[in-house]
Protein backbone atom coordinates (compact mmCIF):
# COMPACT_ATOMS: atom_id res chain seq x y z
CA UNK A 1 0.00 0.00 0.00
CA UNK A 2 1.47 3.30 -0.96
CA UNK A 3 1.78 5.80 1.81
CA UNK A 4 -0.83 8.51 0.65
CA UNK A 5 -3.09 5.65 1.01
CA UNK A 6 -2.28 4.66 4.45
CA UNK A 7 -3.85 7.20 6.19
CA UNK A 8 -6.81 7.10 4.19
CA UNK A 9 -7.23 3.40 5.15
CA UNK A 10 -6.73 3.36 8.60
CA UNK A 11 -9.26 6.46 9.08
CA UNK A 12 -11.40 4.11 7.10
CA UNK A 13 -11.03 1.00 10.12
CA UNK A 14 -11.40 4.15 12.48
CA UNK A 15 -14.65 5.29 11.03
CA UNK A 16 -15.83 1.60 10.06
CA UNK A 17 -15.15 0.85 14.06
CA UNK A 18 -17.09 3.46 14.62
CA UNK A 19 -20.30 2.74 12.78
CA UNK A 20 -20.06 -0.81 14.40
CA UNK A 21 -19.70 0.47 17.49
CA UNK A 22 -22.86 2.29 17.49
CA UNK A 23 -24.62 -0.39 15.75
CA UNK A 24 -24.20 -2.66 18.96
CA UNK A 25 -25.12 0.15 21.51
CA UNK A 26 -28.05 0.17 19.05
CA UNK A 27 -28.58 -3.57 19.39
CA UNK A 28 -27.63 -3.72 23.03
CA UNK A 29 -30.61 -1.33 23.64
CA UNK A 30 -33.62 -3.25 21.39
CA UNK A 31 -32.03 -6.51 23.22
CA UNK A 32 -32.55 -5.22 26.64
CA UNK A 33 -35.96 -3.51 26.15
CA UNK A 34 -37.11 -7.10 24.83
CA UNK A 35 -36.03 -8.52 27.45
CA UNK A 36 -37.34 -6.01 29.89
CA UNK A 37 -41.15 -6.21 27.83
CA UNK A 38 -41.04 -9.93 28.71
CA UNK A 39 -43.20 -11.44 30.73
CA UNK A 40 -43.01 -15.02 30.75
CA UNK A 41 -42.93 -17.12 33.62
CA UNK A 42 -40.44 -19.98 32.81
CA UNK A 43 -38.22 -20.20 29.94
CA UNK A 44 -36.93 -23.13 27.55
CA UNK A 45 -36.49 -26.25 29.43
CA UNK A 46 -38.58 -24.92 32.95
CA UNK A 47 -36.00 -22.75 33.80
CA UNK A 48 -36.52 -19.42 36.28
CA UNK A 49 -38.02 -16.26 34.31
CA UNK A 50 -34.28 -14.66 34.61
CA UNK A 51 -32.74 -16.66 32.36
CA UNK A 52 -34.49 -15.24 29.29
CA UNK A 53 -36.34 -12.28 30.51
CA UNK A 54 -35.94 -8.95 32.50
CA UNK A 55 -33.20 -7.19 32.89
CA UNK A 56 -30.54 -7.20 36.05
CA UNK A 57 -28.64 -4.39 37.41
CA UNK A 58 -26.40 -3.55 39.48
CA UNK A 59 -26.51 -0.04 41.49
CA UNK A 60 -22.44 1.30 41.92
CA UNK A 61 -22.21 3.76 44.54
CA UNK A 62 -19.13 6.61 45.35
CA UNK A 63 -17.47 4.39 48.16
CA UNK A 64 -17.74 0.98 45.05
CA UNK A 65 -14.09 -0.10 44.88
CA UNK A 66 -12.34 0.45 41.61
CA UNK A 67 -12.55 -1.04 39.13
CA UNK A 68 -16.06 -1.81 39.23
CA UNK A 69 -16.23 -4.96 38.80
CA UNK A 70 -14.41 -6.14 42.12
CA UNK A 71 -16.36 -6.78 44.66
CA UNK A 72 -16.87 -4.80 48.30
CA UNK A 73 -16.15 -5.97 51.78
CA UNK A 74 -19.94 -6.75 51.74
CA UNK A 75 -20.22 -9.01 48.65
CA UNK A 76 -17.35 -10.92 49.53
CA UNK A 77 -18.38 -11.90 53.29
CA UNK A 78 -21.96 -12.87 51.70
CA UNK A 79 -20.15 -14.34 48.40
CA UNK A 80 -22.97 -12.47 46.53
CA UNK A 81 -23.55 -9.67 44.71
CA UNK A 82 -27.09 -8.01 44.78
CA UNK A 83 -28.84 -7.35 41.58
CA UNK A 84 -31.95 -5.54 40.87
CA UNK A 85 -33.76 -7.47 38.22
CA UNK A 86 -36.02 -4.85 35.94
CA UNK A 87 -38.94 -6.49 34.38
CA UNK A 88 -41.89 -4.14 33.22
CA UNK A 89 -44.38 -6.41 35.17
CA UNK A 90 -42.36 -5.73 38.43
CA UNK A 91 -42.11 -2.94 40.87
CA UNK A 92 -38.44 -3.15 41.14
CA UNK A 93 -36.73 0.66 40.99
CA UNK A 94 -34.24 1.90 40.35
CA UNK A 95 -32.88 6.01 41.82
CA UNK A 96 -32.60 8.61 39.45
CA UNK A 97 -28.38 9.94 39.32
CA UNK A 98 -27.45 6.57 39.71
CA UNK A 99 -25.37 4.41 37.37
CA UNK A 100 -23.88 0.86 37.39
CA UNK A 101 -24.42 -2.35 34.82
CA UNK A 102 -26.61 -4.37 33.56
CA UNK A 103 -25.85 -8.31 33.17
CA UNK A 104 -27.06 -10.88 29.95
CA UNK A 105 -30.01 -12.62 30.83
CA UNK A 106 -28.17 -16.00 32.08
CA UNK A 107 -28.71 -18.44 28.84
CA UNK A 108 -27.28 -15.97 26.70
CA UNK A 109 -24.43 -15.56 29.34
CA UNK A 110 -23.76 -18.93 29.24
CA UNK A 111 -23.36 -19.11 25.44
CA UNK A 112 -20.92 -16.49 25.93
CA UNK A 113 -19.05 -18.50 28.01
CA UNK A 114 -19.50 -15.91 30.64
CA UNK A 115 -21.61 -17.57 33.22
CA UNK A 116 -23.17 -16.26 36.13
CA UNK A 117 -25.56 -17.79 38.24
CA UNK A 118 -27.59 -16.78 41.76
CA UNK A 119 -26.68 -18.78 45.14
CA UNK A 120 -28.28 -21.98 46.16
CA UNK A 121 -31.35 -21.34 47.68
CA UNK A 122 -32.68 -18.13 45.80
CA UNK A 123 -36.31 -18.25 45.21
CA UNK A 124 -37.47 -16.78 41.63
CA UNK A 125 -39.82 -14.27 43.31
CA UNK A 126 -36.79 -13.62 46.08
CA UNK A 127 -35.73 -10.21 45.56
CA UNK A 128 -32.65 -8.98 45.64
CA UNK A 129 -31.17 -11.48 42.99
CA UNK A 130 -28.09 -12.77 44.75
CA UNK A 131 -25.50 -12.92 41.80
CA UNK A 132 -22.72 -15.95 43.44
CA UNK A 133 -19.58 -13.69 43.31
CA UNK A 134 -17.11 -14.35 40.07
CA UNK A 135 -13.37 -14.51 39.90
CA UNK A 136 -12.88 -10.14 39.24
CA UNK A 137 -9.34 -10.94 38.15
CA UNK A 138 -10.94 -11.78 34.58
CA UNK A 139 -13.57 -9.20 33.80
CA UNK A 140 -14.08 -10.41 30.09
CA UNK A 141 -15.21 -13.76 31.56
CA UNK A 142 -17.85 -11.73 33.69
CA UNK A 143 -21.48 -11.39 31.89
CA UNK A 144 -21.91 -7.64 31.49
CA UNK A 145 -23.83 -6.60 28.87
CA UNK A 146 -24.08 -2.91 28.62
CA UNK A 147 -23.38 0.00 31.47
CA UNK A 148 -26.06 2.13 32.70
CA UNK A 149 -26.81 5.66 34.11
CA UNK A 150 -30.55 6.66 35.10
CA UNK A 151 -29.95 11.06 34.80
CA UNK A 152 -31.33 13.17 37.18
CA UNK A 153 -32.68 15.58 34.59
CA UNK A 154 -32.11 18.59 37.03
CA UNK A 155 -30.47 21.92 35.04
CA UNK A 156 -27.21 22.55 37.27
CA UNK A 157 -26.80 19.06 38.73
CA UNK A 158 -24.56 16.28 37.74
CA UNK A 159 -25.83 12.89 36.18
CA UNK A 160 -24.51 8.65 36.81
CA UNK A 161 -23.22 9.27 32.78
CA UNK A 162 -19.28 10.54 34.28
CA UNK A 163 -19.54 7.40 36.31
CA UNK A 164 -20.44 4.87 33.34
CA UNK A 165 -17.96 7.01 31.74
CA UNK A 166 -15.40 6.17 34.01
CA UNK A 167 -16.18 2.48 34.17
CA UNK A 168 -16.67 1.91 30.21
CA UNK A 169 -12.69 3.58 30.08
CA UNK A 170 -11.87 0.65 33.44
CA UNK A 171 -13.16 -1.74 31.68
CA UNK A 172 -11.36 -0.87 27.65
CA UNK A 173 -8.15 -0.91 29.74
CA UNK A 174 -8.40 -4.46 31.46
CA UNK A 175 -10.06 -5.84 28.50
CA UNK A 176 -9.94 -3.95 25.16
CA UNK A 177 -13.48 -4.00 24.53
CA UNK A 178 -15.89 -0.91 24.87
CA UNK A 179 -18.92 -1.65 26.33
CA UNK A 180 -21.79 0.15 25.48
CA UNK A 181 -23.55 2.63 28.32
CA UNK A 182 -26.89 3.19 27.79
CA UNK A 183 -29.46 5.28 29.37
CA UNK A 184 -32.48 4.12 31.59
CA UNK A 185 -35.66 6.05 32.23
CA UNK A 186 -37.86 3.19 33.91
CA UNK A 187 -40.39 6.55 33.32
CA UNK A 188 -40.53 6.28 29.75
CA UNK A 189 -44.04 5.17 27.82
CA UNK A 190 -44.34 1.96 25.78
CA UNK A 191 -41.64 -0.44 27.10
CA UNK A 192 -38.76 1.78 25.37
CA UNK A 193 -36.76 2.19 28.74
CA UNK A 194 -32.97 1.50 27.50
CA UNK A 195 -31.99 4.08 24.89
CA UNK A 196 -28.28 4.24 23.08
CA UNK A 197 -26.89 7.44 22.19
CA UNK A 198 -23.55 7.83 20.41
CA UNK A 199 -22.68 10.82 22.49
CA UNK A 200 -22.60 9.10 26.09
CA UNK A 201 -19.84 7.05 24.85
CA UNK A 202 -16.41 7.77 26.27
CA UNK A 203 -14.86 6.50 22.68
CA UNK A 204 -16.59 9.11 20.87
CA UNK A 205 -13.76 11.21 21.22
CA UNK A 206 -12.22 9.53 18.52
CA UNK A 207 -14.91 10.36 16.33
CA UNK A 208 -14.47 14.16 16.89
CA UNK A 209 -10.75 14.04 16.71
CA UNK A 210 -11.79 12.18 13.14
CA UNK A 211 -13.90 14.78 12.52
CA UNK A 212 -11.41 17.42 13.26
CA UNK A 213 -8.71 16.20 11.46
CA UNK A 214 -11.44 15.76 8.62
CA UNK A 215 -11.81 19.62 8.58
CA UNK A 216 -8.24 20.30 8.94
CA UNK A 217 -7.51 18.69 6.00
CA UNK A 218 -9.82 20.47 3.71
CA UNK A 219 -8.47 23.63 2.29
CA UNK A 220 -11.38 24.42 -0.01
CA UNK A 221 -11.83 28.13 -0.65
CA UNK A 222 -16.10 27.41 0.05
CA UNK A 223 -18.37 24.99 0.73
CA UNK A 224 -20.06 23.20 -1.48
CA UNK A 225 -23.27 25.61 -1.32
CA UNK A 226 -20.84 28.94 -1.87
CA UNK A 227 -20.46 30.08 1.56
CA UNK A 228 -17.05 30.84 3.29
CA UNK A 229 -14.79 27.88 4.24
CA UNK A 230 -15.69 28.19 7.97
CA UNK A 231 -18.99 27.03 7.43
CA UNK A 232 -18.08 24.15 6.63
CA UNK A 233 -14.34 23.19 6.80
CA UNK A 234 -11.35 24.53 9.22
CA UNK A 235 -11.24 24.26 12.90
CA UNK A 236 -12.85 27.30 14.89
CA UNK A 237 -10.40 27.26 18.26
CA UNK A 238 -10.82 29.56 21.27
CA UNK A 239 -8.39 29.75 23.55
CA UNK A 240 -9.15 30.41 27.44
CA UNK A 241 -8.15 29.02 30.57
CA UNK A 242 -9.87 26.80 32.42
CA UNK A 243 -10.21 28.14 36.33
CA UNK A 244 -13.15 28.28 38.84
CA UNK A 245 -13.78 32.15 38.76
CA UNK A 246 -14.75 31.88 35.23
CA UNK A 247 -16.77 29.92 32.73
CA UNK A 248 -15.12 28.92 29.84
CA UNK A 249 -17.98 28.85 27.21
CA UNK A 250 -19.32 32.53 28.30
CA UNK A 251 -17.63 35.79 26.59
CA UNK A 252 -15.80 37.56 28.77
CA UNK A 253 -17.06 41.05 29.88
CA UNK A 254 -14.50 43.07 27.59
CA UNK A 255 -15.47 40.34 24.84
CA UNK A 256 -19.38 41.90 25.33
CA UNK A 257 -18.03 45.61 25.34
CA UNK A 258 -16.67 45.34 22.11
CA UNK A 259 -18.88 42.37 20.29
CA UNK A 260 -16.57 40.67 19.51
CA UNK A 261 -14.95 37.14 20.93
CA UNK A 262 -11.38 36.63 20.07
CA UNK A 263 -11.35 32.53 18.00
CA UNK A 264 -8.85 30.94 15.60
CA UNK A 265 -8.94 29.55 12.47
CA UNK A 266 -6.60 26.63 11.83
CA UNK A 267 -6.54 24.53 8.61
CA UNK A 268 -3.76 22.92 6.64
CA UNK A 269 -2.84 25.59 4.61
CA UNK A 270 -2.92 28.36 7.17
CA UNK A 271 -0.10 26.80 8.86
CA UNK A 272 -0.28 27.77 12.44
CA UNK A 273 2.31 26.55 15.01
CA UNK A 274 1.24 27.77 17.86
CA UNK A 275 -1.70 29.48 19.55
CA UNK A 276 -2.78 32.61 21.48
CA UNK A 277 -3.07 29.64 24.95
CA UNK A 278 -2.37 26.23 26.23
CA UNK A 279 -5.71 25.31 26.79
CA UNK A 280 -9.50 25.80 25.41
CA UNK A 281 -12.38 24.86 23.46
CA UNK A 282 -12.94 24.07 20.01
CA UNK A 283 -16.24 24.84 18.43
CA UNK A 284 -18.29 22.92 15.64
CA UNK A 285 -18.21 24.61 11.83
CA UNK A 286 -20.58 27.61 12.13
CA UNK A 287 -23.24 25.41 9.88
CA UNK A 288 -23.33 22.96 12.55
CA UNK A 289 -26.97 22.52 13.71
CA UNK A 290 -28.11 24.63 17.35
CA UNK A 291 -29.75 26.65 19.13
CA UNK A 292 -26.97 29.20 19.21
CA UNK A 293 -24.53 29.00 15.94
CA UNK A 294 -21.35 31.40 15.83
CA UNK A 295 -21.94 34.02 13.90
CA UNK A 296 -18.34 35.02 12.21
CA UNK A 297 -18.12 39.24 12.03
CA UNK A 298 -14.51 39.71 10.63
CA UNK A 299 -11.16 38.21 10.76
CA UNK A 300 -7.66 39.46 10.67
CA UNK A 301 -4.70 37.43 9.52
CA UNK A 302 -2.54 37.70 12.73
CA UNK A 303 -3.22 38.81 16.29
CA UNK A 304 -5.14 41.92 15.94
CA UNK A 305 -4.97 43.30 19.20
CA UNK A 306 -8.87 44.03 19.60
CA UNK A 307 -9.10 43.48 23.39
CA UNK A 308 -7.88 47.23 23.05
CA UNK A 309 -11.06 48.85 20.83
CA UNK A 310 -14.85 49.81 21.07
CA UNK A 311 -15.30 47.41 17.66
CA UNK A 312 -13.78 44.53 17.63
CA UNK A 313 -14.03 44.87 13.91
CA UNK A 314 -12.02 47.25 12.11
CA UNK A 315 -12.66 49.37 8.87
CA UNK A 316 -13.12 46.44 6.60
CA UNK A 317 -10.52 46.00 4.18
CA UNK A 318 -13.12 45.34 1.13
CA UNK A 319 -13.90 49.09 1.65
CA UNK A 320 -10.37 49.93 1.30
CA UNK A 321 -10.29 48.60 -1.90
CA UNK A 322 -7.82 45.77 -0.93
CA UNK A 323 -8.49 42.35 -2.95
CA UNK A 324 -5.23 40.84 -3.39
CA UNK A 325 -2.16 39.98 -1.32
CA UNK A 326 0.08 42.23 -3.05
CA UNK A 327 -2.64 44.92 -2.02
CA UNK A 328 -2.97 44.14 1.62
CA UNK A 329 0.98 44.13 1.46
CA UNK A 330 1.73 47.50 0.11
CA UNK A 331 -0.31 49.37 2.82
CA UNK A 332 0.59 46.84 5.56
CA UNK A 333 -2.93 47.14 6.13
CA UNK A 334 -4.75 46.81 10.10
CA UNK A 335 -8.56 46.24 8.06
CA UNK A 336 -10.64 43.51 8.98
CA UNK A 337 -11.81 40.83 6.28
CA UNK A 338 -15.18 40.34 5.76
CA UNK A 339 -16.67 37.06 6.25
CA UNK A 340 -17.56 36.78 3.03
CA UNK A 341 -16.11 33.42 0.13
CA UNK A 342 -13.70 35.68 -1.34
CA UNK A 343 -12.33 38.10 1.78
CA UNK A 344 -11.91 34.88 4.38
CA UNK A 345 -10.13 32.97 1.76
CA UNK A 346 -7.87 36.20 1.15
CA UNK A 347 -7.50 36.29 4.66
CA UNK A 348 -5.88 32.92 5.04
CA UNK A 349 -3.62 34.01 1.60
CA UNK A 350 -1.80 37.22 3.20
CA UNK A 351 -0.52 35.35 6.49
CA UNK A 352 -0.18 31.60 5.07
CA UNK A 353 2.16 29.45 6.73
CA UNK A 354 3.08 32.68 8.74
CA UNK A 355 3.59 30.27 11.84
CA UNK A 356 1.70 32.98 14.36
CA UNK A 357 -2.18 32.32 15.07
CA UNK A 358 -4.75 34.58 13.20
CA UNK A 359 -7.92 36.49 15.18
CA UNK A 360 -11.38 35.64 14.09
CA UNK A 361 -13.65 38.01 15.67
CA UNK A 362 -17.24 35.77 16.68
CA UNK A 363 -20.14 38.24 18.09
CA UNK A 364 -20.50 38.18 21.42
CA UNK A 365 -23.45 35.47 22.58
CA UNK A 366 -25.46 35.44 25.93
CA UNK A 367 -24.07 34.22 29.11
CA UNK A 368 -24.67 30.97 30.27
CA UNK A 369 -26.11 28.78 27.61
CA UNK A 370 -23.88 25.97 27.90
CA UNK A 371 -26.14 23.15 26.09
CA UNK A 372 -27.17 25.98 23.34
CA UNK A 373 -23.68 26.26 22.06
CA UNK A 374 -21.77 24.33 19.65
CA UNK A 375 -18.67 23.21 21.69
CA UNK A 376 -17.27 20.16 20.38
CA UNK A 377 -14.32 19.70 22.82
CA UNK A 378 -12.08 21.01 25.23
CA UNK A 379 -8.25 21.06 24.06
CA UNK A 380 -4.57 21.64 25.05
CA UNK A 381 -1.35 21.75 23.09
CA UNK A 382 0.66 18.72 22.72
CA UNK A 383 4.37 19.23 25.41
CA UNK A 384 2.34 22.37 27.25
CA UNK A 385 1.02 22.53 30.45
CA UNK A 386 -2.82 22.97 29.63
CA UNK A 387 -4.15 19.32 30.15
CA UNK A 388 -5.35 20.47 33.89
CA UNK A 389 -7.17 23.19 32.63
CA UNK A 390 -8.52 21.31 29.48
CA UNK A 391 -10.02 18.77 32.00
CA UNK A 392 -11.32 21.34 34.10
CA UNK A 393 -13.43 22.92 31.48
CA UNK A 394 -14.39 19.53 30.58
CA UNK A 395 -15.55 18.52 33.63
CA UNK A 396 -17.00 22.35 34.65
CA UNK A 397 -19.15 21.74 31.62
CA UNK A 398 -20.36 18.61 32.09
CA UNK A 399 -21.82 19.06 35.28
CA UNK A 400 -23.39 22.56 34.25
CA UNK A 401 -24.82 21.34 31.19
CA UNK A 402 -25.42 17.63 31.51
CA UNK A 403 -23.39 16.97 27.76
CA UNK A 404 -19.74 15.65 27.47
CA UNK A 405 -16.70 17.10 25.25
CA UNK A 406 -13.98 15.13 25.07
CA UNK A 407 -10.70 16.62 25.90
CA UNK A 408 -8.65 16.53 22.99
CA UNK A 409 -4.77 16.77 22.40
CA UNK A 410 -3.81 19.31 19.91
CA UNK A 411 -0.20 18.95 17.70
CA UNK A 412 0.22 21.55 15.33
CA UNK A 413 3.25 20.10 14.21
CA UNK A 414 1.68 16.60 13.67
CA UNK A 415 3.94 15.58 10.69
CA UNK A 416 0.89 13.01 9.26
CA UNK A 417 -1.92 15.16 9.41
CA UNK A 418 -2.86 13.75 12.78
CA UNK A 419 -2.92 17.24 14.31
CA UNK A 420 -5.82 15.92 16.50
CA UNK A 421 -5.62 13.18 18.81
CA UNK A 422 -8.28 11.60 21.71
CA UNK A 423 -6.65 10.21 24.27
CA UNK A 424 -9.10 8.10 26.78
CA UNK A 425 -6.76 9.07 29.67
CA UNK A 426 -6.42 12.85 29.32
CA UNK A 427 -10.02 12.59 30.04
CA UNK A 428 -11.52 13.64 33.58
CA UNK A 429 -14.86 12.08 34.08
Amino acid sequence: MSTLLQPLYVLMLWLLAGVLQAQEGTSTAQLLNARYLTATRTCVGGLAPLNCSGVLARTLDGAHPTPFWKHDAQAIAQGYEPFTFLREDQSQMLARDSHGYLLFDRLTAVALAQPWDVVAGQQPDERPLRVQNWDESLPARIGIQALYYYPLNAPGKATGLAGAQRNQLAYFQATGTWLPIVRVDLDTQGGHVFGFDQQDQLYNGQRVAERLNQRFAEVASTCRDGRAAFYCYGVLIRAVQGAASFKSWNPSSNSVGRNGVSFSYIRADVGTQRLAGTEGLIYRETAAPVLNPLIVRCAYPANAGTSGIPDSCRASCESRGITTVAAWRSQNSGCAFAPNPAQFQLNIDVNAHGGAWNEIIIAAWAQNIPRQLALEASFYTRGSGGLNGARYIQRDYYEQAQKVVPVIQVNLGAGNGQVFAFLPQDQNL
